[in-house]
Formats: C-alpha cells, structure tokens, sequence
C-alpha cells in the first residue's frame, strides 16, 4: 500500500508503459498481460485498469507511443540530411528499415495488433494522424524535389513511398521464409527510393 501512495496516476501510467515494453520487446504482444505487468511494477491488476480501462486501450496508447518515436527519429534524420534531398530520402528509408529490425515485436504490432472480438474496434484516427506525421517527413524533401507539383500529388507520392519502405519491412522481417541482414534491407530500401525519385521526376513536365 505505501508504494502506492508514492506514484501519481501519471507515474503509474509510464510504469505500465515501460513494463509493457519490456515484455513485448522481449516476448511479443500475446505474452502481455495485466497480471505480468502488476507483478512486474509491484501494483495490484485493479490499479492497472484504473489508468488503462482494458488491455486494448494500454496496447494502443503504446503503439501510439512506437509510432511517435518512429517520427521523432525520421525528423531528426530529416534535418541532418537536409542538404542533399535524394540522399535525405534515402537516409530516411534507411532508418525506418533500421528501426523496424531493431523492434520488431514492437513495430509489428502496430499493424497486426487487432482487438478481441468482445472489444469495441479502436477508433483508427489514432493511427492515421500518427503515420501522416511520419510519411510528411517524406514529403518535405519530396516537395523540394519538384516544388511545381501540388501538395495533393506531394502527399500521395509520399504515403506511396513509405508503404513500399513499410513493406519491404514487412516482407524481409516478419515474411517466412524470407530472412534479411539489415544490410540487406538498406539495400533494398534504397533500390525503392533512387527508382522512386528517377520515375516520379521523369512524369514533371518539360519546362
């Protein structure tokens, strides 16, 4: 009871965050638990519920926070890489590729994780306001690229390129039998974007 008292909901809520990495990153999502995650931060399981109505909300509040990390490192990429665009883009294929090998337990479950049936579908608005964060890091350089195309055909060049980065991922990491060094992916990842950049360039019109 005295370790309760000495932790906001705040604090709880982050020591359930953290553990619940812990256990996914180590053992994947189907080993999470609430009981697993009580024991490991020396709370009762009602206390979890009492931050995380059920384990649906808890996985995607920390798929959430995957995916904001993932932004936060492409953006930092971004303004490293920020002089020469094609190898911006190529940086930034790179660390998407390089973070998913890195947390594969973790990345996976962002698109596979599906709720039980006995739970509401979460709201996907969620995810699609996280991931447009993360494919604008590609448009940036994108629209530097060839600032006389419209932000609409911007937009859709950059969802395009990070959903063929985000399957050569998913082909190479978590396909089977398929096996990949990351070397293999970066390899991979910028044969996607140098032939991405030289056809999507090849459509502009002749000035």
């Amino acid at each position: 009871m005295a370790r309760r008292r000495k932790h906001s909901l705040t604090e709880i809520r982050d020591m359930i965050l953290d553990s619940a990495e812990e256990i996914i990153t180590r053992d994947g999502v189907d080993k999470l638990t609430a009981r697993q995650i009580a024991g490991d931060i020396g709370y009762t399981v009602g206390s979890i519920y009492m931050v995380f109505p059920s384990m649906t909300h808890l996985i995607t509040h920390f798929n959430a926070s995957t995916l904001d990390n993932v932004a936060a490192r492409l953006a930092l990429v971004r303004e490293q890489e920020a002089e020469n665009k094609e190898q911006c883009l190529e940086e930034l294929a790179k660390a998407y590729l390089n973070y998913a090998s890195r947390n594969i337990n973790r990345w996976q479950i962002v698109f596979d994780y599906r709720a039980p049936g006995n739970v509401s579908p979460i709201d996907i608005d969620w995810l699609q306001q996280r991931i447009d964060v993360i494919t604008r890091q590609f448009a940036i350089p994108l629209h530097q690229l060839a600032p006389q195309r419209p932000e609409p055909e911007i937009t859709l060049a950059a969802r395009s390129l990070w959903a063929g980065i985000h399957g050569i991922g998913t082909l190479f990491l978590i396909g089977k039998p398929i096996a990949a060094t990351p070397d293999h992916l970066n390899d991979s990842g910028i044969l996607l974007v140098r032939n991405f950049i030289r056809g999507w360039l090849a459509e502009l019109p002749a000035q």
